[in-house]
């Protein structure tokens, strides 16, 4: 018979699980609608209108941050054609006068045109301005110092206005409380709320500021108490390390080490601090599946025994034959091989079920109760163990799995217990970059030792080029066509980036971020004298966005040239080749650096 105060235990157990899976349904069910329920209709007002009330109310100058370049964009449009006007005519005279004078001598005419500097100007001068990363430095510094001298009233700003440049308001005004991060919209966390209205109040001038959240859907009054309110932060490491990183790290350190100088980071120490609760998880669950071994002991036999066959039974059942569809085979006959081997497993195990000991109990049923909860937490405990597992030491097997493909591909060799750089390496050492391992490797097979310096220029942008909103791939055109040295050696990198991407999977490493060749041909035309109307006309990228890219391809294209006594024989001539294409890049607006670019 079964301990009364046993089944107590497990039954409070069995009632802990429930309430927690129903807290997670009901997390699930609220984040939609519930049926027949109609929220209530919030009035949000419209940007021009606030903009109106504000200046009313003597509150501005203001920054509106609107996480979105085009809403911001958007805004100063909506101001100007719902006729506001925030300037005298002293001060559009003074607009003007400093814009001319910032503006003398860095952009051609042309340039001018293509970027809509009079629209831009127009907009100043009525006191309206946006600031996001799609404008060219130029344009972003003159917003800053009209700000400053409180001749531009209202400034629609993302949220990198926020971070390291001194533009305080009178008033900060915050259009939503969250965001899209890439994938999806987030929530603002207490930290970025704080760094948003930290702009509100300016020294010596406010004695108070005023920072505004706009009334709008789904907004929760209390939510932008809460943000308010929190004055503590959690700090988290974006550390990671790189195959760069890891020859740099050789290169002065031995391989023991430089494992232990990663294991003493503080992204090692967040990943230690969450496993410490996952710990306390574990310890739970295993307190409640020793409770079920109890309430299922058999004196027939291994009553856990029967219940992991049926587990592994079920994988394999529910899952094999998918996995095996999914799995690429390099012949039929193999194929049909690998399905029978699973077959064959299932019925085996089938078998072992029927033959158990414990399956002539007379208990049968009264145990198997139990062990299907045993199972449920059993699978919980193994998920948990799982995530624990990855976070202890994660940041040094990360990198032993680096080290691993760095050997493989000959960037370092093993001695003994230590590992040191091939000459290879060296040469990776002088490569920083996402895509460090692609472009050494690339360099070392002599892919780019053909190509002239516009052609260089052209195929190297895919490894900056990253398109807003997933759009990218292939560019328009193939500058010398689909059979022509450009395409040809895109096509070969891309295979080439296939190769270490898998290399990577095979390590259990993250992918290797995509290549994207949307602006070959951008790059191209701009390294062959092009001006910037014609290498934007008719395209959705910003001058901002082809300025930042382009000062990204001319940095690698300088790491190349620098990197010339590590090159491969043969390839001294590319040292050169890549010199000729970063002058070719870097010029006119490229290659204006004024304050504030980066």
């Amino acid at each position: 018979k079964l301990n009364a105060r046993l089944i107590d235990r497990l039954d409070q157990l069995d009632r802990q699980a429930a309430r927690r899976r129903g807290a997670e349904n009901s997390r699930s069910r609220g984040r939609g609608r519930s049926r027949g329920h109609v929220p209530a209709q919030r009035h949000t007002p419209k940007r021009w209108a606030v903009v109106d009330e504000l200046n009313y109310l003597d509150m501005l100058p203001g920054i509106y941050f609107i996480f979105s370049r085009n809403g911001c964009d958007q805004a100063v449009e909506q101001c100007i054609n719902a006729g506001l006007e925030l300037t005298t005519e002293d001060e559009m005279r003074r607009i003007r006068a400093i814009v001319g004078e910032m503006v003398a001598g860095q952009l051609s005419q042309e340039d001018l045109k293509a970027l809509q500097f009079s629209r831009f100007r127009f907009a100043l001068e009525e006191g309206f301005a946006s600031h996001h990363a799609g404008m060219v430095a130029l344009f972003r510094q003159i917003v800053e110092r009209l700000f400053e001298e409180g001749l531009v009233k209202m400034v629609f700003a993302t949220e990198t206005l926020a971070l390291g440049i001194n533009m305080p308001a009178r008033c900060v005004i915050v259009e939503k409380l969250e965001k899209f991060n890439g994938s999806g919209h987030v929530p603002l966390t207490p930290g970025e709320f704080t760094q948003l209205t930290g702009r509100a109040g300016r020294r010596g001038i406010d004695t108070i500021g005023h920072a505004i959240v706009v009334d709008h859907r789904d907004f929760v009054p209390a939510t932008a108490a809460a943000l308010s309110s929190k004055r503590v932060y959690p700090l988290h490491s974006s550390f990671h390390a790189t195959f760069n990183m890891a020859v740099n790290l050789l290169n002065t350190s031995d391989y023991e080490t430089t494992r232990a100088t990663l294991d003493h980071s503080f992204a090692q120490w967040e990943a230690n601090e969450s496993a410490w609760q996952l710990e306390s998880q574990l310890t739970t669950l295993k307190q409640a599946l020793g409770g079920y071994e109890q309430a299922f002991h058999c004196e027939y036999g291994d009553f856990a025994s029967l219940m992991r066959i049926r587990m592994e039974l079920s994988d394999l059942e529910k899952n094999g034959r998918r996995k095996l569809k999914q799995t690429a085979f390099p012949t039929d006959e193999q194929r049909k091989n690998t399905f029978r081997e699973l077959d064959q497993s299932i019925e085996t195990l089938k078998k072992r079920d029927r033959e158990h000991p414990c399956r002539q109990c007379p208990d049968m049923q009264q145990h198997m109760k139990w062990g299907h909860r045993w199972i449920r937490e059993m699978r919980e405990y193994e998920r948990v163990q799982h995530r624990y597992e990855s976070r202890t030491g994660s940041v040094a097997r990360q990198f032993d799995r680096i080290c691993s493909i760095l050997e493989q591909l000959g960037y370092v060799k093993r001695d003994g217990t230590d590992m040191r750089l091939s000459e290879q390496g060296q040469l990776l050492r002088h490569i920083y970059s996402e895509q460090d391992i692609v472009l050494a490797e690339a360099l070392e097979r002599g892919m780019f030792d053909h190509l002239t310096a516009r052609q260089l220029a052209a195929v190297l942008s895919a490894l900056v080029f990253e398109a807003r909103g997933g759009t990218g791939g292939e560019p328009r055109r193939w500058p010398g066509g689909i059979q022509g040295p450009v395409a040809q050696t895109s096509q070969s990198l891309d295979r080439l980036h296939a190769q270490l991407t898998m290399l990577c999977e095979d390590e259990g490493l993250d992918d290797l971020q995509q290549l994207d060749f949307g602006i070959v041909d951008i790059m191209y035309d701009w390294a062959s004298g092009n001006s910037l109307a014609y290498v934007l006309h008719d395209r959705d990228m910003t001058g901002g966005d082809f300025v930042r890219n382009a000062k990204r391809l001319s940095d690698i294209l300088q790491q190349i040239s620098a990197a010339e006594p590590y090159l491969p024989q043969g390839s001294a001539h590319l040292a050169q080749v890549a010199h000729e294409a970063m002058e070719l890049v870097n010029r006119g607006i490229v290659a204006y650096s004024g304050i504030g670019e980066g």
